[in-house]
């Protein structure tokens, strides 16, 4: 059976997991936040009495994971990137024959990691498919000849060989004038053949500049090297010009970086066995300029054949000098939390109670009951404001529920777009019209005539309604109903059959009372056809309905058209059924014995068609 998209969300609240209430998550948090932080400080307070060596220990790892943590953060998107268009175009998601298709990839996937200076797809007839990001920020793309490549032979023929992922030795680009880390992936099929490979490159100017920008910590003193000389990132390598690097000499040496204390990096350590202690394998400390310097780094072997020496240095004063501070701000700090604390846990517990009124209210449109008012004021400015505005859309959309299928509704909140794209689908269509109502209409008052058709048209729409039929459209006193075109239903046919069996009950109920109450009965026809339709928005880009169309529902109205053949003058209801409905029906012994159909030419049929009358 077909699932309504008005239960989704009910079941959907079923499974979810047991929650907390905000405003007991809020008061939890704040109390938490409390005990935490003052059990921190006490803990703080007492260690600032301890020796400068565990304060040394703490910014020693502090800064040396944040660097790696810096380098990693810009290098593994890169990989990770490189590997996802590799899996694409083994899976045959890229047309690798199609330089431009590949090319326009290689461009996108520049944009979505800005620290790509080029990217290229080698493929197996030496080309070279890539794209360049200019010093403007532009993205060139070209295609080249593997074999005019600096080094682009013997890189392919790496690559040839490799299974997995790797970073290879850096190299000097000429394109940009400086040097550059490279990753490469080979491109495999599922049989493991080999159909070309990717190659990304970072600039190592990019590189420096990121690791030593001031929002991210750095503050010009930090370093990368390769092996124990070569600098690959410093503060002098954001702009490498003048250093006279070229592919020969792709890296400068600690010696001409123009920094004298990381030029001291390697000299003999001053001792101290306190500091000693301290540092461990961290680093050590030197004397330059009559000052002493800690360095601190840690040894990163994942981007190239030789480990990465990834570090900082500061005076040595920055870390004992913190602890005379830490001792007095710890006492003012631990005060402050105090006041803080037992604010915000005041602020937060009635911040929650106004949060969680936004909340019933966004529950209440989302359930679309728009006849239940929600807002109340707040003193918090943004959250009356966000009052005020859910108050103003509930306003808005409980026109819009007026106008627009609640099932169609669900379904959009459900399936997003996906819900109204066009698509073909086969559906059972119904018609209904009501029996010289044109007459009947001319001799009630307006308002009278406009009562009637809403009373009508509410018992109609209760029967398709309860039977997961969408009304697509009124067309004055007839009803068009759909089955099976929002979202795929087996049982299409089965439920439009019963919705109309429903309806001429409930009108032929509804007749009795008007003619107790002294008014004319209500006679009613009924067409009902199943069959292929497009189903989706159709409209001009201002004004599109969600509807079908298709030979499918000239039928339907023409069946419902055809009921004045059969009807007779004494009858309430008259219902028609094509013989492609019954035949679409998965339990067709629910309508017990049918009558013998009748044949009929319709318009724009060459064959008769079954008519089945059923009621």
């Amino acid at each position: 059976m077909s699932q309504t998209a008005e239960t989704s969300p009910a079941k959907a609240a079923v499974r979810r997991p047991w929650r907390l209430p905000l405003v007991a998550a809020l008061a939890l948090a704040f109390v938490s936040l409390s005990l935490i932080s003052g059990a921190a400080y006490i803990v703080v307070l007492a260690g600032a009495t301890g020796t400068a060596d565990r304060l040394l220990v703490d910014r020693a790892a502090r800064v040396v994971d944040a660097q790696v943590a810096m380098v990693r953060s810009r290098l593994d998107p890169v990989s990770e990137q490189l590997e996802l268009v590799a899996a694409l175009a083994a899976g045959g998601r890229i047309d690798i024959e199609s330089p431009v298709a590949v090319r326009e990839l290689l461009a996108v996937m520049m944009q979505q990691v800005p620290a790509v200076s080029a990217v290229g797809f080698a493929t197996l007839d030496l080309k070279l498919h890539r794209a360049v990001r200019e010093p403007d920020g532009t993205i060139e793309r070209e295609s080249l000849s593997l074999v005019d490549q600096p080094q682009g032979m013997e890189r392919f023929r790496q690559l040839q060989t490799a299974q997995h992922t790797f970073w290879g030795a850096l190299f000097w680009s000429e394109t940009i004038k400086q040097p550059v880390v490279n990753v490469r992936t080979p491109v495999r099929r599922i049989d493991n053949a080999f159909i070309g490979g990717l190659i990304a490159t970072v600039a190592v100017g990019d590189l420096s500049y990121l690791i030593g920008d001031p929002k991210t910590g750095g503050d010009g003193r930090y370093f990368i090297l390769v092996g124990r000389d070569h600098v690959l990132a410093a503060r002098r390598l954001i702009d490498p010009r003048g250093l006279g690097l070229s592919e020969q000499r792709p890296l400068p040496t600690i010696k001409e970086v123009d920094d004298p204390v990381l030029a001291k990096i390697w000299d003999p350590p001053v001792r101290s066995p306190q500091i000693d202690r301290a540092l461990g394998s961290l680093g050590h400390v030197v004397e330059e300029g009559g000052r002493r310097w800690v360095f601190v780094y840690r040894e990163l072997r994942r981007f190239g054949p030789e480990p990465w020496l990834v570090g900082q240095y500061f005076p040595i004063e920055d870390a004992t000098g913190d602890l005379d501070r830490l001792t007095n701000g710890a006492i003012v700090g631990g005060i402050t939390l105090a006041v803080a604390a037992l604010f915000a846990l005041v602020m937060g517990l009635s911040m929650a109670r106004s949060i969680r009124t936004l909340t019933s209210a966004a529950e209440l449109i989302e359930q679309l009951r728009f006849d239940e008012p929600f807002h109340r004021k707040s003193r918090l400015r943004e959250i009356d404001d966000a009052g005020h505005s859910l108050d103003k859309a509930r306003g808005a959309l409980k026109w819009f529920g007026a106008y627009v299928p609640r099932r169609l509704v669900f379904g959009l909140m459900e399936l997003g777009e996906d819900a109204v794209a066009s698509r073909r689908r086969v559906v059972t269509v119904m018609f209904t019209d009501i029996v010289g109502f044109t007459p009947q209409a001319e001799e009630l008052p307006e308002q009278e005539t406009a009562d009637m058709l809403n009373h009508h048209f509410a018992l109609l729409g209760s029967c398709i309604e309860n039977d997961q039929g969408v009304i697509d459209k009124y067309i004055g006193d007839c009803v068009m109903a759909v089955w099976g075109g929002l979202s795929p239903m087996e049982d299409h046919a089965d439920h439009a059959v019963h919705a109309a069996l429903e309806m001429g009950r409930v009108v032929h109920e509804d007749n009795l009372q008007r003619i107790a109450a002294g008014q004319k009965a209500v006679r009613l026809r009924v067409g009902i056809h199943s069959g292929p339709v497009i189903v989706g928005n159709i409209g001009a880009p201002g004004r599109v309905n969600y509807t079908v169309v298709g030979d499918t529902v000239n039928v339907a109205q023409r069946f419902e058209q055809m009921g004045k053949e059969f009807m007779g003058p004494d009858e309430d209801v008259i219902i028609l059924v094509s013989g492609d409905t019954i035949a679409a029906m998965k339990h067709p012994e629910a309508l017990g014995e049918l009558p013998k159909p009748e044949l009929r030419h319709v318009k724009g049929r060459d064959e008769p068609e079954q008519v089945y009358r059923l009621m």
